[in-house]
C-alpha cells in the first residue's frame, strides 16, 4: 500500500510540473499576444496597462513557481496548490477583462485550470475552484454591464460559461478518480505478480531437484543452489547469468539434442560429488527458445532401491534363519559334546574341531545377515565431525588398549558439520578402523591408523579418509572389495564391507577404495550436503 501511494505522488508531481511548464508557456504566450498586435491600434487591449501589469507579474510568478516545483520533487500541500490556481483564475479572468471582455475568447483557458484542479486537489477543493471561477467570470460580466452598458448578452455568456466550468469540473474528478482507481487496480495486479514471481523463485530455490535454464547459445539464465550442489559448481558461478554449462552436462546436452529419445546414464561431475541423473526438456518462449535442464541426485533413487532390496533381503532372511540356525546349534552342540569325550582319538579331535569352528564360521555369516536385514532406518542428525570423532577414536583407543594403537586424526577445517545417522557411522568406521588396525598391525608390527578429513568451499561437500600401513589389496581384487562374501582371509565372512557400505549408501555417503602404494589402504567415506534434507529423513518419509 505505501509503494502503490508513493506511486500515485509521483504520477501527480509528473502532472504537476506538466502543468507548470504550461503555465509558463501561457505567459509568455500572453505576452507574445500582447506585444506583436501592440502597433494594430483595433487590436490593442481594452485596458493595455491592466493587461501588461497582469500578465508580466504572472509570468515572473510562473518562472518562480517552476523553479520551485522542479528544485523540490514533492508534491506540494493543497492549500499551495489551491492558491496557485486561484492565482491562475485571477489572472485569466483581468487579462479577459483588460482585453474586452469574454467574447474575447480569453476565458476558454480556464478550462485548463478547472481540470488541473480535478487532478491535484481533493474533491471539494476542486468544486470550490470551478465556484470561484464562475463566480470571477459573472462578476466581470457585471462589472462591464453597470460600468460600460455592454448589455445583457455578456451576463448570458457569463452563466453558460459557469455552467460549463462547473460541468467540466465534475467530469473532470470523475475521469481523474476512476484513473486513479485504474492505477491502484494496476499496482496491485502487479504486486501480485511480482509476490508469485517471488513465491515461484523460492519454490525453485527450495527444490531439491537442480534446475537450470539456459538460452538458445547455452548461457546460464536460471539456476537454483540444488544445482550448484549437483552440478558440483560454486553457487554463485552457475547462478550467475550469462555464465557458462559445466563441461560434463554440455556432453550430454549435444547427445540429446542430436537424438531426444537418448537418456543419458547418471554421471559423476566431481571426483568427490554425487551421481547425478540428468534430464532435458525444450522451452518454447516468444522471446527466445531454450533448454531447461533437470538434475536429480541418483544417490536418492539407489537408496530408494536399497531400502527396499534391505526390506526383502530381511524378510528371505528370516525365513531362512529359523530353517538353518536350529540344526546347525544341534551340530554344534553334538560336536562340542564329542569333543569332551575321554576316548576320542585325536585325529578325530582334529575333525571335530573343524567342525565346531566351521559351525561358528557359518552362524557368523547368519548373524551378519541377519543385522544387515534388521537395521533400522538412518535417522539423520546434524553435528560437528571433529567432535564427535574425537569421542570415537578415544573410544577406539580404550577398546584395543592390548595393542596400543596408534591413531591420529586431523580435519581442514575443523569444524566440518556433516548429516548422517551416527549409529550408523559408528558401525561403519568400527568395521573399517578395525580391518586397518589389524592389517598394520600384521604388516609393520605396530597398530597404526591415520583419520583425514577435508571440506571442499566452494561446493560444501566433506569427505573422510580411513589409510592404514597394511600390504593394501591386490589390484586385481580391489574392484571386488565390497561384494558381499568376498574375503581375503581363511576365517572372514566377507559381509564387513559390504554391510560398510550398505549403510552408507543408506545415509547417502558413498563408500570407495583408494589404493595408495605409499600408506597401504585408504577407505574414502564421501558425505552428502549437510543441508540436504534427503528421503532417509523420518519426517520426510511420512510427508
Amino acid at each position: 500500500m505505501t509503494g502503490g501511494s508513493a506511486s500515485v505522488r509521483e504520477n501527480r508531481y509528473g502532472l504537476l510540473r506538466i502543468y507548470s511548464y504550461y503555465r509558463c508557456a501561457l505567459a509568455l504566450l500572453l505576452l507574445l499576444v500582447y506585444f506583436a498586435f501592440s502597433r494594430d491600434a483595433g487590436a490593442q487591449p481594452f485596458l493595455p496597462f491592466l493587461y501588461l501589469g497582469t500578465a508580466i507579474p504572472y509570468a515572473i510568478l510562473n518562472l518562480v513557481a517552476l523553479v520551485v516545483v522542479l528544485a523540490r520533487p514533492r508534491r506540494p500541500r493543497p492549500r499551495h496548490l489551491f492558491l496557485m490556481l486561484v492565482m491562475d483564475i485571477a489572472a485569466l479572468v483581468l487579462i479577459t477583462h483588460a482585453s474586452g471582455g469574454i467574447d474575447t475568447g480569453f476565458t476558454i483557458l480556464l478550462m485548463v485550470t478547472i481540470a488541473a484542479a480535478a487532478i491535484f486537489v481533493p474533491g471539494q477543493i476542486a468544486t470550490l475552484v470551478a465556484a470561484v471561477a464562475s463566480l470571477a467570470v459573472l462578476f466581470d460580466a457585471l462589472y462591464l454591464m453597470l460600468r460600460y452598458d455592454s448589455g445583457v448578452g455578456a451576463l448570458f455568456s457569463a452563466g453558460l460559461l459557469g455552467m460549463l466550468l462547473f460541468a467540466s469540473s465534475l467530469l473532470a474528478q470523475r475521469l481523474a478518480a476512476r484513473l486513479e482507481s485504474s492505477q491502484e487496480l494496476a499496482r496491485e495486479k502487479a504486486g501480485e505478480v511480482i509476490g508469485l514471481q517471488r513465491l515461484n523463485q523460492l519454490i525453485v530455490q527450495r527444490m531439491r531437484t537442480g534446475i537450470v535454464f539456459i538460452d538458445a547459445d547455452d548461457r546460464v539464465r536460471i539456476a537454483n543452489e540444488s544445482a550448484a550442489k549437483l552440478l558440483a559448481v560454486g553457487v554463485h558461478e552457475i547462478a550467475d547469468r550469462g555464465s557458462s554449462l559445466p563441461l560434463g552436462v554440455s556432453t550430454p546436452l549435444a547427445a540429446w539434442r542430436r537424438d531426444a529419445r537418448h537418456a543419458p546414464a547418471p554421471l559423476r561431475l566431481n571426483e568427490n560429488g554425487p551421481l547425478v541423473q540428468l534430464a532435458f526438456t525444450r522451452i518454447h518462449a516468444p522471446s527466445s527458445d531454450g533448454t531447461l535442464i533437470f538434475a536429480e541426485d541418483f544417490s536418492q533413487i539407489a537408496q530408494q532401491a536399497q531400502q527396499l532390496k534391505l526390506a526383502s533381503l530381511g524378510r528371505l532372511t528370516a525365513s531362512i534363519a529359523h530353517e538353518i540356525r536350529n540344526p546347525l546349534g544341534s551340530i554344534s552342540h553334538a560336536a562340542q559334546l564329542l569333543r569332551e569325550s575321554a576316548h576320542l582319538p585325536d585325529e578325530d579331535a582334529r575333525l571335530v574341531d573343524i567342525v565346531i569352528g566351521n559351525a561358528k564360521r557359518t552362524n557368523d555369516v547368519i548373524e551378519s545377515v541377519l543385522t544387515m536385514s534388521r537395521g533400522h532406518q538412518p535417522r539423520p542428525e546434524q553435528f560437528d565431525l571433529g567432535h564427535w570423532l574425537a569421542r570415537f577414536v578415544e573410544e577406539l583407543r580404550m577398546r584395543d588398549a592390548e595393542v596400543s594403537p596408534a591413531i591420529r586424526y586431523a580435519l581442514d577445517p575443523r569444524n566440518i558439520m556433516v548429516r548422517v545417522d551416527p549409529i550408523h557411522l559408528r558401525q561403519v568406521l568400527n568395521n573399517l578402523c578395525e580391518n586397518g588396525l589389524r592389517y598394520s598391525l600384521r604388516a609393520t608390527g605396530v597398530a597404526s591408523l591415520r583419520l583425514k578429513g577435508a571440506c571442499d568451499r566452494e561446493t560444501g561437500l566433506s569427505h573422510l579418509d580411513v589409510i592404514d600401513q597394511g600390504k593394501g589389496i591386490p589390484e586385481h581384487s580391489a574392484s571386488n572389495v565390497f561384494e558381499p562374501f568376498f574375503t581375503t582371509e581363511t576365517s572372514g565372512t566377507g559381509l564387513g564391507l559390504y554391510l560398510a557400505r550398505e549403510l552408507c549408501e543408506a545415509n547417502q555417503i558413498r563408500l570407495e577404495y583408494r589404493n595408495d602404494a605409499a600408506h597401504g589402504s585408504c577407505f574414502r567415506l564421501n558425505f552428502p550436503h549437510p543441508e540436504r534434507r534427503a528421503i532417509m529423513d523420518p519426517e520426510l518419509r511420512q510427508a
